[in-house]
């Protein structure tokens, strides 16, 4: 139990230090308890092939296939096309939106598939992105207590009340108080929240798609920008791009390459450099300083970029976001090779609210980052219809034009499943799994996409997290801490131990993640009401709603981190504007969970 407090504690370290990822936690807590002797391996390992893993793996995949098959999508085209007119009706139908769709599928892959939509629609009706993106988010989670389906705690808590009870929550178990909290939140959204939103005029970046000129001064690239002459006996004349590292030693990014004859306005690595030429830079001072000293060149500073060099001759300025799935998240810059690669340059990333301008290619992109990116606009369509980035601005969104019956196929495949798991017929773990084999069969999706289907990170650390909560248990470690911390409140009765677990799992998901949060306190929960004669249903579905009500951090929920780019939002916003929600989801949590179901 002493080990168990130690490497739990160092486990939290970790997580709220965010120099470590989740997934490589996990593999921290397996090697820990393997070489420990607290679990033996067998036991160590059996998290990784638990139902729980093997369903949420599975729904992932049917999510897929609803994405390839073109039925999200529909929506979020239907929704841009037919959006309403003026703030407080666009908000709402935005919102209703989010969470019909989040109902089905995850609450990231809602918001990721809805968000090129959504800005389309701000502009359409004139309404500034801050004040459409953050309640999409907000309506994605609470779409997410409307099903078992809907997140990933859901599945946790269904899954750890099976083999506490041999039973499992319904399909619509979480559907009475999802819904009410739903049109709650929306309503408390249109009324008070949108009072609360942040409203971005000028220095709104995702407002600038209807003028792509103030792109570059909104991620402020006129502050770090430099003009270099190659001068004829310059050791550069006569290199490549790539030969002339400027930007592996330096750290130097290049813009355009001007001459009279043939001017470069997106440079490949390819290009020549040759004598008179002026390189326009982004970079550092110093370090064009540096620059210009070793391979003798003329440096001058520029104060802004003309037009024709950021909009010219095909080629055009764009903002992207990294979905949680894409291949490039966790990788440096400089390793994806986007100048090679996808013949773009990224100008800029945004980040926590402000922009990176200085040695890009050093920047390890995290889920959620903004690039500023140019090139011809033939390219910035191609990577608009991959998976590896998601367009905001820049263009209109790339559509996916899959066949009817492909639609109508992926759309049975979903419906069969639910069917299934409400009429009792198969688990849910069974019946996703179906569903997710059926997408494959009937190609709604190839076996190469389903493997990139699944979030193998969240995976991993759901796994490793489980077993971590299978040695609190048998060390007794769970049993302790319940008998010390809910104790006192039971004898003041279960509505007080209720809000307790509310409340921790809220500020665990706050701080951590909301599954981290089901993980660790899905146990807490059986535990509690095994030791006090509660009902551990109820318990296991407040731990949910807990870990559901992370609407004043970023982090704690992939989707608010999703829109933290493309709305220009800093922490304080989504402090300002999800307090009030927050209270208002954990007071009707409190009254339902206590009254209704008879606690």
């Amino acid at each position: 139990m002493i080990f168990l407090t130690v490497l739990l504690a160092a486990v939290l370290f970790l997580l709220l230090a965010l120099r470590v990822s989740a997934d490589l936690v996990a593999v921290f807590i397996v090697l820990a308890l393997i070489f420990s002797g607290t679990l033996t391996v067998e036991e160590t390992f059996a998290g990784f092939g638990s139902p729980v893993v093997v369903a949420i793996a599975a729904l992932f995949i049917v999510s897929g296939g609803l994405y390839h098959a073109g039925v999200a999508g529909l929506i979020g085209r239907q929704l841009a096309r037919f959006g309403g007119k003026g703030e407080l009706r666009t908000l709402v139908i935005v919102m209703a939106v989010g969470a019909l769709l989040s109902s089905v599928i995850t609450n990231v892959a809602a918001t990721a598939i809805l968000l090129p939509a959504v800005i389309t629609l701000s502009l359409r009706s004139k309404t500034a992105p801050s004040r459409l993106l953050l309640p999409l988010s907000y309506a994605t989670i609470l779409g997410g207590t409307l099903t078992l389906v809907g997140s990933q705690p859901n599945i946790i808590a269904s899954s750890a009340l099976e083999a506490a009870e041999g039973r499992h929550l319904g399909f619509f178990a979480l559907t009475p108080v999802g819904l009410l909290l739903t049109v709650l939140g929306i309503g408390f959204m249109a009324l008070v929240g949108i009072r609360l939103l942040p409203v971005r005029q000028r220095d709104d970046k995702a407002r600038c798609a209807e003028s792509l000129e103030n792109l570059a001064s909104i991620y402020r690239l006129d502050e770090r920008l430099f003009e270099l002459t190659v001068r004829a006996e310059a050791p550069l004349a006569g290199k490549t791009l790539s030969e002339s590292e400027l930007g592996q030693r330096f750290g130097i990014n290049v813009i355009a390459i001007v001459r009279p004859a043939q001017p470069s306005f997106c440079p490949s690595c390819g290009d020549l450099i040759r004598a008179g030429d002026r390189l326009i830079v982004q970079g550092r001072e110093g370090d064009v300083e540096a620059a210009a000293r070793d391979f003798g060149l003329d440096l001058f500073r520029r104060d802004n970029l003309f037009p024709e060099e950021i909009l010219s001759r095909g080629i055009g300025v764009a903002e992207v976001v990294l979905p949680p799935r894409s291949p490039y998240v966790g990788k440096k810059l400089g390793d994806i090779q986007m100048r090679e690669r996808l013949g773009l340059t990224a100008l800029a990333i945004w980040r926590g609210g402000k922009p990176i301008r200085a040695r890009l290619g050093e920047e390890t992109l995290q889920f959620g980052d903004a690039l500023l990116v140019r090139g011809p606009w033939a390219r910035i369509r191609q990577i608009a219809s991959s998976e590896e980035f998601i367009l905001v601005s820049g263009t209109e969104v790339v559509e996916r034009q899959e066949p009817r019956g492909k639609m109508l196929l992926a759309g049975a495949v979903l419906a069969a499943m639910v069917v299934s798991v409400v009429s009792g017929a198969l688990t849910l773990p069974m019946a996703a799994l179906g569903a997710a084999a059926l997408m494959v069969v009937t190609r709604c999706l190839g076996p190469a996409d389903a493997y990139r289907a699944i979030e193998w990170r969240m995976i991993i650390m759901i796994g490793g997290f489980l077993s971590l909560g299978t040695a609190m248990v048998k060390t007794g470690l769970i049993e302790a801490f319940v008998g010390a911390a809910f104790a006192p409140l039971s004898q003041a009765g279960g509505v007080f131990v209720l809000a307790a677990i509310f409340l921790l799992s809220t500020a665990i998901a706050l701080v951590t993640s909301n599954i981290t949060a089901a993980v660790l306190l899905a146990p807490v929960a059986v535990q509690a009401a095994s030791s006090f004669g509660l009902d551990p249903g109820t318990l296991l579905i407040c731990v949910v709603l807990g870990a559901s009500n992370g609407f004043m951090s970023p982090v704690a929920q992939q989707a608010n981190l999703l829109v933290m780019g493309p709305g220009n939002y800093v922490t304080r916003d989504y402090i300002r504007a999800g307090l009030g929600l927050s209270l208002l989801v954990f007071a009707v949590s409190l009254v339902y969970l206590s009254l209704l179901r008879g606690l």
